[in-house]
């Protein structure tokens, strides 16, 4: 058997309730493969995780991580497709903290050459999901307008970038201190504390948007965004940051939030919808998507059509000290966990 290293949350708390352990990996079952994890990507869906916010979401001890990209060890009986040594990426549900992983091999996306792992690690859940919100869930198109709260963050770059791309005008909020890396991504930044986005929306022709990508939730907020889509425009929720505060969750403040923002305007149909996204349901409609939306994210990177701003890389045992980066919000871009600092450039 081989050996891991992965960070376990031991307790619903604080980052500091993450812990170095070993454990031991079986060889591969059938239609399994072991991945040697190279990079791991932070996300805020991590922190959810850990705060137990996420309906459905697993009980300590777990070990958290969406997305990795590394290279596969070995294979299980009946694997035609992968072969060790070959560059994958992944979408998990957990344990990506780890130096290794067993994952279904279905769920492996070759790593096309010119991704490297940081990079691909970078893009494998914020593009993932960005790009699926653009063109599986919202339907835009070339021309229309878009409001993207937290433009800022990972995915808000993300949707930037995508929408560039897609020629699709896009208007975010962000602090003063990051206006200028909204530009960058092809948006137009608001600061956020000094306008209200309601009034900014209204200033635009028309006075309002075609879709509006809303993180922040907390029912008022969800309302409020609802408000200024035109008709025929959809409210594309995937998170509610505003359910957590000083690093506590509250589940009431989070059902609330989707109960009043999202489910009730459902009841009273005026032309307007609203979704709350998750990667996972969508799979389980459309099964296909998962494979090819991923690739599709790595093939962009590899031709440099997307640029992901990593804002630090980290190692493995200092899961903690990024979660708390990331919950402070001092960091602008991704950040990446990495298992060989130097091997993980290759």
């Amino acid at each position: 058997m081989m050996r891991s290293q992965q960070l376990t949350v031991t307790r619903v708390g604080p980052p500091e309730s993450m812990e170095l352990r070993t454990s031991q990996v079986a060889p591969p079952a059938p239609g399994q493969a072991v991945v040697r994890v190279q990079a791991a990507g932070v996300s805020q869906g991590d922190i959810l995780l850990r705060v137990g916010l996420i309906p459905g979401g697993p009980k300590p001890p777990f070990v958290p991580g969406y997305d990795v990209a590394g290279v596969v060890e070995q294979v299980g009986e009946g694997v035609g497709d992968l072969v060790p040594g070959q560059p994958v990426v992944a979408l998990v549900r957990q344990g990506g903290y780890s130096e290794r992983l067993t994952v279904p091999a279905e769920r492996l996306v070759p790593r096309p050459e010119g991704a490297g792992p940081v990079e691909s690690a970078a893009v494998a859940l914020n593009y993932f999901v960005a790009y699926q919100m653009l063109h599986r869930v919202s339907g835009l198109a070339a021309g229309d307008r878009v409001l993207v709260h937290g433009a800022s963050g990972g995915v808000g770059i993300a949707l930037l970038e995508l929408s560039r791309l897609a020629g699709i005008e896009c208007h975010g909020s962000a602090s003063a201190a990051k206006q200028e890396l909204v530009r960058r991504f092809g948006g137009h930044p608001f600061d956020y504390r000094d306008q209200d986005f309601r009034e900014v929306v209204a200033g635009l022709p028309g006075g309002a948007v075609d879709a509006v990508f809303d993180a922040v939730g907390g029912w008022r907020h969800f309302v409020r965004s609802y408000r200024v889509l035109r008709r025929g425009g959809i409210l594309v929720a995937y998170g509610e940051s505003a359910a957590l505060a000083g690093g506590k969750a509250s589940k009431l403040a989070g059902g609330l939030g989707y109960l009043v923002g999202i489910a009730l305007p459902k009841l009273l149909p005026d032309g307007r919808r609203t979704v709350f996204y998750s990667a996972w349901s969508l799979e389980k409609r459309q099964p296909r998507a998962y494979r090819e939306d991923l690739a599709a994210v790595l093939r962009l990177l590899a031709d440099g059509a997307i640029e992901p701003i990593i804002a630090k890389t980290m190692p493995l045992e200092r899961a903690a000290a990024a979660q708390r980066l990331l919950e402070e919000g001092s960091v602008a871009g991704k950040l990446v966990l990495v298992t060989d600092p130097e091997g993980s450039q290759r």
